[in-house]
C-alpha cells in the first residue's frame, strides 16, 4: 500500500517513516539514554578548548577565555563532581586537539593568538602521576581546528587548518615520531570532530571555505589504510563534539557562520545498522565545546553560546551530561 492511499493522519506518519528511511535516521527509542543533567561547572569559562578522558577523569585543555588565549588545564572527577586545577599547558593555545593513550594526555597544534594568524605545530604530553608536561615530536606542519583520536596506542591527527591539512598524521609514542598515512582525508575540512570506535576512526562534520558546513562522515581503517564514506550527519555543522556510548557515536553542538546560530541538535550513529538517530537536544546550544565519556556518561564541556566572533562574549563553563543505557 502506498502513502497516497492512506487517510491523512496515517499518510503523514507513513511519509515521516519514509523520510527517516531515506535519510538513514531512526526513531529515538532505538538508542536509549538520557535525560540530560548538569554537573559542576568548569573553573575557567572558555570556548575552542580540547578534552580527553583518562582513568576516570576528564582533562580540559586550552581555549579562548575572558582574558584571551588560555593555558588553563583542569581535570574533572565524576566520582566527586569536582574540578581540579592542574599545571598549565606550556603555552596558551586555542583550537587545539587532545587525546589520551599510553597513560598520558596528548595535545597538539592550535592557534597561539586571537587574530587566528599564528598556528603552532608543537605537541605535548602530560603525565598525570608526575603532574608534568613533556614536549614530544612536533607535528609535521602547523595545524589548528583539527581533530585527534587514539587507536591501539597511536594518535591520529585529522583535518584542520594549515599546510597539507588533508594529510592524516599518525604518532607512535614508542618512537616519538609522526608519519603521514598513505590515504589522506578524502574531504578537506576543519572544525570537525573525530572519535575512535571498534578500531576505526570516524571523522564527522566540519566546514571548509566557501563550501560552508559539511555533513560528511568518513571512516578510516588503520589496518587496511583506507577511508570509506558513511551516511551523512543529519545536521551539517562545524565546531561540534562527539563521544561513544553503548557502541553508538553521539554528536552534539556546533555552529553555522552563515546563519549566525549555534546547535543543540543531538544525533547518534550506529555502525552496526549505519543509521543515525535523533535524540534529546543538548540543553544549551553551543560550539567550540569539548567532551569526554566516563563510566557510561557523556560529559559535554564549555563552548561559546553564540556563533563566530560572538563566542568571545558568550563563553560558558557548563558541563551537561547525557547517560547511556548501560550506565
Amino acid at each position: 500500500m502506498s502513502c497516497a492511499t492512506l487517510e491523512r493522519p496515517h499518510a503523514l506518519i507513513c511519509c515521516l517513516l519514509l523520510l527517516q528511511s531515506l535519510c538513514g535516521c531512526a526513531a529515538a527509542q532505538g538508542v536509549p539514554g538520557g535525560p540530560w543533567t548538569r554537573a559542576a561547572p568548569m573553573p575557567t569559562s572558555r570556548s575552542e578548548l580540547a578534552a580527553a578522558a583518562l582513568d576516570g577523569r576528564i582533562y580540559a585543555a586550552g581555549g579562548i577565555a575572558q582574558w584571551g588565549t588560555t593555558a588553563a588545564f583542569e581535570a574533572y572527577d565524576p566520582a566527586t563532581d569536582r574540578w581540579e586545577e592542574l599545571p598549565a599547558l606550556p603555552e596558551a593555545v586555542h583550537h587545539l586537539a587532545a587525546a589520551a593513550t599510553d597513560d598520558r594526555i596528548y595535545v597538539t597544534g592550535g592557534y597561539t593568538d586571537l587574530l587566528f594568524s599564528e598556528i603552532t605545530n608543537r605537541a605535548w604530553a602530560y603525565d598525570p602521576r608526575a603532574r608534568t608536561w613533556t614536549r614530544i615530536a612536533d607535528l609535521p606542519a602547523p595545524r589548528a581546528a583539527h581533530g585527534m583520536a587514539a587507536i591501539e596506542g597511536k594518535l591520529y591527527a585529522v583535518g584542520g587548518v594549515g599546510p597539507d591539512s588533508k594529510e592524516l598524521w599518525i604518532y607512535n609514542p614508542a618512537t616519538n615520531r609522526w608519519d603521514a598515512a598513505q590515504a589522506a582525508l578524502p574531504t578537506q575540512r576543519e572544525h570537525l570532530t573525530v572519535t575512535p570506535l571498534g578500531g576505526k576512526l570516524y571523522a564527522i562534520g566540519g566546514r571548509w571555505e566557501d563550501r560552508g558546513n559539511l555533513a560528511v562522515l568518513e571512516i578510516y581503517d588503520p589496518v587496511a589504510g583506507t577511508w570509506t564514506r558513511g551516511p551523512d550527519l543529519p545536521t551539517p555543522r562545524s565546531g561540534l563534539t562527539a563521544g561513544v556510548l553503548d557502541g553508538h557515536i553521539h554528536v552534539t553542538g556546533g555552529e553555522s557562520l552563515s546563519l549566525g546560530r549555534t546547535f543543540g541538535e543531538h544525533e547518534a550513529y550506529d555502525p552496526a545498522t549505519t543509521k543515525w538517530t535523533v535524540l534529546a537536544s543538548l540543553p544549551t546550544p553551543r560550539h567550540g565545546l569539548a567532551s569526554g565519556v566516563v563510566s557510561g556518561r557523556w560529559y559535554v564541556i564549555g563552548g561559546g553560546a553564540r556563533a563566530g566572533a560572538l563566542t568571545f562574549v558568550s563563553l560558558t563553563d557548563l558541563v551537561e551530561v547525557f547517560p547511556g543505557r548501560s550506565e
